[in-house]
């Protein structure tokens, strides 16, 4: 060391002049420039690159790494070269590939440093990054406007499980959805609400900061929820339509757009002509919850009872009557005993008209009306499997699909009100008045339900079970009578409830807004009762038993034989020959264009059916 030191100091100068000649040469003589990071130091000496820069998330890359274009020291310190603009995706790509879609850069221009600040001393975020964010995107969003309260406020308070500004806006890839003129495109208002989605699914995170648990399946329930599940968002409301977007705050503060004095204006931003009562509509329902829904609850309870009492009794009263009577069938063909055949010429080969033409006519046209129903109202009911947005877009969209639905449903309550009235003037006929009607209420032609269908019941479970015989008929049997008074209950329960449903604001003026989600739920679990029971157990008490199968086109032509009244209803056929009517309805034998119809459009129904039952079970199934 001491040789060294003595080295130095004899030969300093010596140094100290060669290292101004290598600075002459390298910055006069061309060709002889080079460029290093000390190089630039030598001039770029300022705070951020000397002292904080080694510092920085950047410190370990050379100058040359992001300032590159300069290959001659010499002609850029005389201001001959420059170096290229600095491209940080060169190293950042994928983060430059989702910045080129970013708001702020297709409308503001703003570059890397606009939001990351100065880039030579910039160093890693230290602590909450929310907090940081938040902070960062108020540099230029008011902070009173945007940070005042809600989810940005909780985040500068330390709640790290509060949304930050690239919470429900993304960092960089901050997406430009509102156009000009304050358009609210699909895409904006689907990504909004799934993010909000996404956090409030959280079951942990709900858990943690004592949020209402629920809150997305409740809302999915709603025709809110499932018009948007089912692809268009626009037609409903989303969350930040209610919730607005940064001022969120509970409903019990007066600042929140969700404050019961707040709500009547909230609710008018869609909804134009309604009661102030309206507002008590929940666009969260949920009906396990007794003690805040309690309407809502017991409707659902009751419903549930229904749907579940009907299936359990009809399901088993089919799969036993069909057990019974393959069962039968098999024994027959088992011992040889040939079915009963009909010989040309005998009067049991005959024609009677049980249905007249207005009645087969309106069938057909229930048939249409009820198809369309389901085929338009099932789509929003299982908005998420694949078939209901297959369906809507045939439809031509929800609001066509809609359109023919409230069609179909006014077809519906004109036929049942025929119904109503023609059976009002066979309980009153002219000139009768009170007189009779307790016969005509109860007897043989009427539909009412009687003592003897109590019996009937009975008799045919025991008949199910080989310990009696088959009951004897008249007209109409408990099972159609149940067919026809369940339209009847049907029309009540999916008529009254729909006809809320249709302008919700005008049903406002006549009951408050938590009926339309006892309304919502009630047309809904109907909906599902009347399709299933047609489609299962209807189809199989009037087509699939034996003696019919595949199809029985007695509601298509109106008549069948005689001997077919006699078996299939014995005491009505005894009824008709002791009262010597038999020739007023004796018809023709029906044409081949009434068995073409039957055979198309019968067996269309009944396919269409089955494959409908197939698609709902799927969408039960359905996560």
């Amino acid at each position: 060391m001491e040789r060294l030191y003595c080295w130095l100091r004899r030969h300093g100068a010596l140094l100290v002049a060669a290292g101004a000649c290598l600075a002459w040469i390298l910055t006069t003589v061309p060709g002889y420039a080079s460029v290093s990071s000390s190089t630039c130091l030598g001039c770029h000496s300022g705070e951020p690159f000397k002292s904080r820069y080694a510092g920085s998330a950047h410190g370990a890359n050379s100058c040359t790494s992001c300032h590159r274009g300069i290959a001659d020291a010499g002609r850029h310190m005389r201001g001959e070269e420059r170096p290229e603009p600095v491209a940080c995706g060169d190293c950042h790509g994928e983060v430059a590939r989702a910045y080129g879609k970013n708001v702020h850069f297709l409308r503001e221009n703003f570059q890397c440093a606009d939001c990351h600040g100065e880039i030579h001393g910039l160093r890693k975020t230290e602590g909450s990054v929310k907090k940081a964010i938040v902070e960062d995107c108020t540099r230029c969003h008011s902070r009173d406007e945007y940070v005042a309260a809600g989810h940005a406020e909780a985040v500068l308070k330390g709640n790290e499980d509060a949304a930050s500004c690239a919470d429900c806006h993304g960092l960089h890839d901050t997406r430009a959805f509102h156009t000009a003129g304050g358009a609210y495109p699909k895409e904006a208002r689907t990504h909004y609400t799934e993010r909000c989605e996404k956090c409030h699914s959280d079951a942990d995170l709900v858990k943690r900061n004592k949020l209402r648990p629920n809150i997305v399946a409740s809302y999915e329930q709603t025709y809110h929820g499932k018009v948007r599940d089912a692809g268009y968002p626009t037609q409903v409301a989303g969350c930040a339509d209610c919730h607005k977007g940064h001022d969120i705050l509970p409903k019990t503060d007066p600042g929140s757009s969700l404050y019961p004095a707040n709500l009547v204006k909230n609710c008018g931003a869609c909804h134009q002509g309604f009661h102030p009562r309206f507002v008590s509509y929940s666009a969260h329902p949920d009906y396990h919850d007794r003690e805040n829904y309690p309407a809502l609850y017991w409707a659902f309870i009751f419903m549930e009872i229904l749907l579940g009492g009907v299936f359990l009794f009809f399901w088993t009263h089919t799969f036993l009557w069909w057990r019974k009577v393959y069962w039968e069938k098999h024994r027959r063909e088992k011992e040889g005993l040939l079915p009963e055949q009909y010989f040309p010429g005998t009067e049991g080969h005959v024609q009677v008209q049980r249905f007249r033409p207005w009645e087969r006519l309106m069938h057909v046209i229930l048939i249409i009306s009820f198809f369309t129903l389901i085929l338009t109202g099932f789509p929003i009911k299982y908005p998420s499997v694949a078939w209901s947005k297959f369906l809507l877009e045939l439809w031509g969209g929800n609001e066509v699909a809609g359109f023919f639905h409230r069609l179909a449903a006014f077809v519906l309550i004109v036929l049942v009100t025929i119904v109503a009235i023609k059976g009002l003037i066979y309980f009153f006929p002219k000139g009768q008045g009170m007189k009779g009607l307790v016969g005509r209420i109860f007897g043989p032609e009427s539909l009412v339900p009687n003592f003897k269908d109590i019996r009937d019941i009975r008799d045919m479970f025991l008949w199910f079970f080989d310990r009696g015989p088959m009951p004897k008929f008249e007209r109409w049997t408990y099972w159609e009578k149940f067919d026809f008074w369940a339209v009847f209950w049907g029309m009540f329960a999916i008529g009254v409830s729909g006809l809320l449903l249709w302008k919700t604001e005008w049903s406002s003026w006549i009951v408050p807004g938590w009926v339309l989600n006892v309304a919502t739920l009630v047309h809904s679990e109907e909906a599902l009762l009347a399709a299933l029971f047609i489609f299962t157990v209807h189809f199989f008490n009037t087509h699939f038993i034996p003696t019919k199968f595949p199809l029985d086109r007695l509601i298509f032509s109106g008549t069948y034989t005689l001997d077919e009244m006699r078996e299939q209803r014995p005491l009505e056929y005894e009824r008709v020959m002791a009262e010597e009517r038999l020739e007023g309805l004796k018809r023709e034998h029906p044409g081949i264009a009434v068995k073409l119809f039957a055979a198309v459009f019968g067996l269309g129904s009944l396919l269409l059916g089955l494959l409908l039952t197939v698609l709902i079970i799927w969408a039960m199934l359905a996560p």
